[in-house]
């Protein structure tokens, strides 16, 4: 696996799941909910939103902002035909953009991002970029997903591989590289860290969870097909380890200014 987020790949994995993903993003919208009571309140005029997805959190801040001017931004296409579709309102905007290449002519009171940043391969760079795009006064605020994310899928096909098999979730900052980069940019920052976790019947119904919901990157670096007596053997060391099929979100919340 390369050493960097493939942003085509996500891309394509967004785009291909942004009719089957509102039934596969639990833990997302439970972070977007969380991260909302921890938006900033005052005088927020004018909001960017980053990897807004099918806006989901981003009617979470329409009902925060009920008066602020919103720019919900996605790169995929996909992902933004459907949040117009079910979210489009007064003072709210969806744009198909690259954070890391769109320019704006404005400033923001408030960039915030909810279960997206883990996938921007420039992650200081564009950290920095946002930082002057801030007005004075401005917070930035965002969760975003940490290495130990599916920690236990990870340890069951090391197992069963007998050596380290990559993950896309291998390339996720730590909590404390992510406050060192912040701390570059911004005079305050602070991070908190939950972790939320699921269960699963199935592997198969973990994995197709991961895949409908965009989340897969480029999946796991398991140089052996995946059929299904491969399947049954992962599941049963996945079982052995940990009781159940269950998956663990390491979750960063990040706030700015």
């Amino acid at each position: 696996m390369e050493n960097m987020i493939d942003k085509a790949v996500i891309c394509k994995n967004f785009s291909d799941s942004a009719r089957s993903y509102d039934d596969n993003n639990g833990i997302q919208n439970e972070a977007g909910r969380m991260l909302v009571k921890r938006l900033p309140t005052g005088n927020i005029d004018t909001i960017l939103e980053i990897g807004c997805g099918t806006g989901n959190y981003t009617r979470l801040l329409r009902e925060a902002f009920k008066e602020s001017k919103i720019k919900a931004i996605d790169i995929s296409d996909e992902m933004i035909r459907v949040a117009k579709q079910k979210s489009a309102g007064k003072n709210t905007d969806f744009i198909a953009a690259d954070i890391e290449t769109a320019v704006f002519d404005e400033k923001f009171d408030l960039i915030t991002s909810n279960a997206a940043f883990h996938w921007l391969p420039g992650f200081e760079k564009t950290i920095g970029k946002l930082q002057e795009m801030l007005t004075d006064g401005g917070t930035m605020a965002f969760s975003a997903f940490g290495p130990m994310t599916f920690f236990e899928l990870k340890k069951s096909l090391n197992s069963v591989a007998d050596k380290d098999v990559p993950m896309t979730s291998d390339l996720f900052h730590s909590k404390e590289k992510t406050e060192l980069i912040l701390k570059k940019y911004f005079k305050t920052v602070r991070i908190t860290e939950r972790l939320a976790g699921e269960t699963y019947n199935s592997l198969s119904e973990l994995l197709k969870k991961i895949k409908n919901s965009g989340t897969r990157g480029r999946g796991a670096g398991f140089n052996k097909m995946w059929s299904p007596d491969l399947l049954a053997k992962i599941e049963n060391r996945y079982r052995e380890r940990f009781g159940a099929i269950e998956a663990t979100y390491q979750i960063f919340f990040c706030e700015a200014s």
